[in-house]
């Protein structure tokens, strides 16, 4: 038996901001850093045999504090086919610019996802396929033992929705995924079992404790408030 702990990544200046990232690269921002830094204390009791973050500096920065924490030194590795779904022209957006200039677009997104087609964007069904494949490479490739996973929102909703046998609007739309959240997966003779969603008790006392989602949040773009500053 195996345990899968899938970390949302820190906070980023965007995430601040409430635009759609995808495949644009973002650092981490001071923030982020100091929430990097809370759930490597969070990983401090628990040995990891392996942690693998995905293509993007925002998941590799949050990966690095946390293995660098780690007694045992566990090995880093990159898995691009981890990285969040491409968003096309959306990305760099925030929900309001998308409604602005696509005729309410991100309205009928928030209600229906998969039913909306984004200029430029990865098809959802392709980006679902990636994501389910990378999981299971991951899954037949390790040994038993306790892993982290440093990903994105839109990832581990994918995961979830595989695991609970759960429509991915569903959960694309209703869950929350806070930055430096962590939800744990144990996986034994290939079946998924969901231990938690977004833990994020890590962060008490860093930002305001779990504040009311702001109108047109979701797992792609919410994020704990930020009352600092941003990294360049």
């Amino acid at each position: 038996m195996s345990r899968f702990y899938l970390v949302r990544h820190a906070q980023t200046c965007w995430n601040r901001e409430n635009r759609l990232q995808g495949h644009t690269d973002q650092p981490l921002s001071l923030l982020g850093v100091q929430q990097a830094r809370r759930v490597a204390e969070f990983f401090s009791s628990i040995p990891l045999q392996g942690v693998v973050a995905s293509g993007l500096q925002r998941t590799q920065q949050t990966a690095e504090i946390i293995v660098a924490n780690q007694p045992s030194g566990p090995r880093l590795a990159i898995e691009c086919d981890l990285n969040e779904i491409h968003l096309g022209v959306w990305e760099g957006l925030t929900p309001e610019e998308i409604d602005a200039r696509f005729d309410q677009a991100y309205q009928r997104w928030r209600v229906t996802p998969s039913s909306v087609i984004i200029p430029a964007a990865e098809h959802l069904v392709a980006f679902r396929a990636r994501v389910r494949q990378a999981f299971a490479r991951l899954v037949s490739t390790v040994d038993e033992g306790t892993y982290a996973i440093v990903t994105h929102g839109g990832v581990i909703a994918t995961l979830l929705a595989d695991s609970l046998q759960a429509d991915y609007d569903t959960i694309l739309r209703r869950l929350r995924v806070d930055n430096a959240g962590i939800t744990a997966l144990e996986m034994s003779a290939a079946i998924s079992s969901v231990l938690w969603i977004n833990w994020t008790a890590h962060l008490e006392g860093l930002t305001p404790w779990l504040p009311a989602a702001p109108p047109g949040r979701n797992v792609l773009t919410a994020s704990v408030a930020d009352a600092g500053t941003c990294a360049a």
